[in-house]
């Protein structure tokens, strides 16, 4: 994340808070206090104005977020152009696959999750609408990343702190910018159990005539119907269909 020049405190206070709140579920003043490092007093203050702006509900003696971010989180999906065509191709991948799909964009050097559809055998995962994720772990993360601009992808691979979640996750520069590049060749990317072990997926890009990256598409599911077989033929045939689609209408927006 970009870190601001001159925060300012008492926004950053609030975001916190609001952070705390979403982690936990709901929290009391003294526990949110405690967590952030300040005064009940303070923490008061703040939940006392998100409160009157339906932003925290007050539960009893804990706080909750409150259903004003739905409201914003529904302005901020607007922004993106193909989100109706993309979520409709999630949706018959889904029902396709049998797996779960995904639509995912990047913001701020993290993939982000603004869809998910789940077919008639998909797994549970973490994975929610709005969950945030490491680019170079992820099928959607890698397609992202090896079909955006150079000098982008080379910033953000400079940025990266690599943390290895299971044996198969990539944790070295070189080996990454070596799989991207399999990636332009080959138009699909994968996640052989790099993010959570036993779960693998693959995912493309979406991308506009002019080649810019819009977000990517997935299929995850667990490796025990994701042979190699289907991994590396069936599901990325479903995957390509979808793409072209999409980036078809692209051109009418």
């Amino acid at each position: 994340m970009t870190e601001a020049k001159n925060p300012v405190q008492a926004v950053q206070r609030t975001l916190e808070i609001v952070d705390v709140l979403r982690d936990t579920g709901g929290a009391r003043v003294t526990e949110i206090a405690k967590e952030i490092g300040v005064s009940k007093g303070t923490v008061h203050c703040h939940l006392a104005t998100l409160e009157e702006n339906g932003y925290v509900v007050n539960d009893g003696d804990e706080y909750k977020l409150g259903l004003r971010f739905i409201d914003l989180a529904h302005y901020a999906k607007e922004r993106i152009d193909i989100y109706d065509i993309a979520t409709s191709e999630v949706d018959t991948l889904a029902e396709e696959s049998g797996e779960m799909a995904l639509f995912t964009v990047e913001e701020d050097s993290k993939g982000v999750c603004l869809y998910r559809a789940e077919g008639e055998e998909a797994v549970q995962t973490e994975i929610y609408v709005g969950y945030r994720n490491d680019l170079y772990h992820t099928a959607v993360g890698k397609a992202m990343l090896a079909f955006m601009e150079p000098d982008k992808r080379d910033r953000l691979i400079d940025e990266m702190e690599f943390e290895s979640f299971t044996p198969n996750t990539i944790t070295d520069e070189a080996e990454l910018r070596a799989e991207l590049e399999e990636i332009r060749e080959d138009g699909i990317a994968y996640n052989h159990g790099e993010t959570i072990q036993g779960l693998v997926g693959a995912g493309a890009p979406i991308r506009d005539q002019n080649g810019s990256v819009y977000g990517a598409i997935s299929i995850i599911g667990p490796v025990r119907r994701m042979d190699e077989e289907r991994l590396e033929n069936e599901i990325p045939e479903m995957i390509h269909r979808a793409v072209n689609i999409i980036e078809i209408n692209i051109t009418s927006l």
